[in-house]
């Protein structure tokens, strides 16, 4: 495959979306592939939320901070240890 590419990924940490991750990691990414994930959320989100993304856009959060529980509750993000562990393996 090409290398240096830009992937995306949509999650909402559901079994299908994880199973559908897993797919993707282990059939289209690379070493020197960017990858995106993107965190689909239903319009649950409290008005604080709402005002931080529409003043900030949405967040493009460095996997590194991804990992903070302090970062991720700033977008109101639970994290998924099973999708964390895929993303992971990916990246090493």
């Amino acid at each position: 495959m090409t290398k240096d590419r830009n992937l995306g990924f949509a999650v909402d940490f559901s079994k299908g979306s994880k199973t559908a991750l897993k797919w993707a990691l282990h059939n289209l990414s690379d070493k020197g592939d960017t990858l995106y994930v993107i965190h689909v959320k239903p319009q649950e989100g409290s008005e604080s939320r709402s005002l931080l993304w529409s003043t900030t856009g949405s967040p493009l959060i460095p996997f590194a901070e991804f990992r903070q529980k302090d970062v991720m509750e700033n977008y109101e993000v639970e994290l998924d240890q099973e999708v964390l562990e895929l993303l992971d393996t990916a990246i090493n």
